[in-house]
């Protein structure tokens, strides 16, 4: 998710006052290596969902397309968000544009994965409590519009940030650190973006973990499954319940890397020598767990969690990167003879995916086409 609105820019105040050169040389070069380390995990995990979902058929389902989404903001955060803070931490010198340009993409980027979380958990509301009317509600249309709302929605209140509200000082440069001073615009937005998003959250998965807990009470009870039907039903429950635990455990760490940023950050619109006034080092470790450590990592773990969750994410994410990494060996190896190098380079597993047509002809010995995965009329959720 989007950094930490920067607010956070200003943390070098908090070191003592009679200066440790060498502690503030530590914490640049550790904030540093750590900020690359997680633009290179947050663009590849999430380059990666956005690939899985989009070669494996089974994957496109309705909860998957809002994971998409998902994806698609911690993306954009690594590509946009995190550059700047890099920049920012290796001191290099900000003009005006360039900070309203940082403010908007931070604020824009958590806007709009806080709503695809919030969508997430309607999703597995209805799944799990309304089965039979699931598809009635969320049509592959509903739900493109749904995930098109929410990047609207992003988009303005991102732009309503950098307006200079009554009594706002505004986007203003000091010290080389990029501020926005808007208390009261801060204030409605961290109700409307975050509060609301996770009392939305909250309230819809302990619904559905009522609903789950019922379901397999009711399933204990079913010592022997007579037939096929009630076989299929309970497989589909449980694949159900396994999507929900994956699901959870991606809100769970959002809610843990985020809601102390969010509780501190209320608390410095109106009290803004709240944590410089903390004894040292209590204000220097605060500051960079819950302002630059926790709500950074955020963007990076949600690949990590279905990867480890989620066999058909697991199984994507393998048959991607094995066939990313052999095809270069195989092209290498069949041009390392003597013959002549072909004048065109070899098209990719990967790349002939997208350049292929989507329903190739196949021959009555073949099964797979062109490929990358099996097509398998059974969607799959997360």
């Amino acid at each position: 998710m989007a950094s930490t609105l920067n607010m956070s820019n200003t943390t070098n105040t908090t070191t003592p006052k009679d200066g440790n050169l060498m502690l503030e040389s530590i914490r640049v070069y550790f904030f540093l290596i750590y900020y690359v380390i997680l633009l290179v995990m947050t663009v590849g995990g999430n380059t990666l969902v956005c690939l899985a979902i989009y070669l494996d058929r089974r994957l496109r389902s309705s909860t998957n397309w809002f994971v998409a989404s998902l994806a698609v903001a911690d993306l954009l955060y690594g590509l946009v968000g995190l550059p700047f803070r890099i920049a920012q931490t290796s001191g290099t010198v900000f003009e005006l544009h360039q900070c309203y340009t940082w403010i908007w993409a931070d604020m824009f980027c958590a806007a709009a994965s806080i709503a695809n979380l919030a969508l997430i958990s309607v999703d597995r509301y209805l799944k799990i409590t309304k089965p039979f009317q699931y598809h009635v509600y969320l049509t592959q249309t509903r739900v493109f519009i749904a995930v098109g709302a929410v990047w609207i929605y992003s988009a303005v209140l991102a732009s309503l940030s950098l307006i200079r509200w009554p009594g706002a000082l505004g986007v203003l440069l000091d010290r080389n650190a990029c501020l926005n001073i808007n208390q009261v615009f801060y204030t409605v937005a961290n109700i409307v973006a975050f509060i609301l998003p996770l009392a939305i959250l909250v309230i819809n998965y302990v619904k559905v973990f009522v609903e789950a807990l019922k379901q397999f009470n009711k399933m204990k009870e079913l010592t022997v499954i007579k037939c096929k039907e009630e076989k299929r039903k309970h497989n589909s429950i449980m694949k159900d319940f396994k999507a929900t635990k994956t699901l959870a455990v991606v809100i769970g760490t959002f809610t843990i890397c985020w809601c102390p940023f969010f509780f501190l950050f209320t608390i410095l619109q109106y009290n803004p020598m709240f944590l410089i006034s903390l004894p040292y080092p209590w204000n220097y470790i605060v500051i960079s767990v819950f302002f630059s450590i926790l709500p950074n990592l955020n963007s990076a773990c949600n690949p990590f969690i279905y990867a480890y969750f989620n066999k058909d994410f697991r199984r994507a994410f393998r048959k991607i990167v094995t066939r990313s990494m052999s095809e270069p060996m195989t092209t290498q190896h069949e041009h390392s003879g003597d013959s002549p190098a072909p004048t065109g380079r070899r098209r990719s597993s990967v790349l002939n995916y997208f350049l292929l047509p989507k329903h190739p002809r196949q021959s009555r010995h073949s099964s797979q086409g062109n490929s990358l995965f099996p097509q398998n009329n059974n969607s799959s959720d997360v």
